[in-house]
């Protein structure tokens, strides 16, 4: 057996045996070398456990936004206006416009016929006057004449019987007396 044996620049050896190459080293450099594998595995483990729980983080995140997302669309289907409730609504928005407008023109016209029974206005004087309108024109026929409308919800009217008319109160206190003593 045939050794050639030689020193490298590192202090390793190296020796041909058989043909074959071998190098041999020092202990302490074998030693370092098992430290600094150890150290690098140490820090591969610790960075794949730090990974590990990253990426069990990221995926309860995305469960908590999946799961938002399925409420929201369970909540979004439950309110959504299809098109015939939105046909339905308008309609019945159309119908209470129109109702509206029917009852607004009678409460117009039935305050016309008031103000011309009442006050003795001539019908052509409040055809063309709003509700507004009306209510300052009543307002200042108020003012002018001392005639009310009354309180129409209690059955009042439009004032005293016209005989009643211009009489002083003490006339009309001692005919009330005399009918009721009879």
């Amino acid at each position: 057996m045939t050794t050639d044996i030689k020193v490298n620049a590192d202090n390793s050896l190296t020796a041909i045996i058989d043909g074959k190459e071998v190098k041999y080293v020092l202990e302490s450099d074998l030693l370092a070398v098992k430290g600094s594998r150890e150290t690098i595995e140490k820090q591969l483990k610790a960075d794949a456990e730090a990974a590990k729980v990253s990426a069990d983080s990221e995926r309860q995140r995305v469960l908590a936004a999946e799961a938002k997302l399925s409420t929201l669309t369970d909540e979004f289907n439950k309110s959504k206006v299809t098109s015939a409730d939105l046909a339905k609504a308008t309609a019945e928005l159309a119908a209470a416009k129109t109702s509206s407008e029917k009852i607004g023109n009678r409460l117009l016209a039935e305050r016309k016929k008031l103000i011309t029974k009442v006050y003795g206005v001539p019908a052509a004087t409040v055809d063309s006057k709003t509700l507004e309108q009306l209510d300052t024109y009543e307002e200042a026929l108020i003012a002018v004449t001392g005639k009310s409308t009354g309180n129409f919800a209690f059955g009042g009217g439009g004032g005293a019987a016209p005989s009643l008319l211009n009489t002083d109160p003490m006339t009309l206190a001692t005919e009330a007396y005399k009918k009721n003593t009879k």
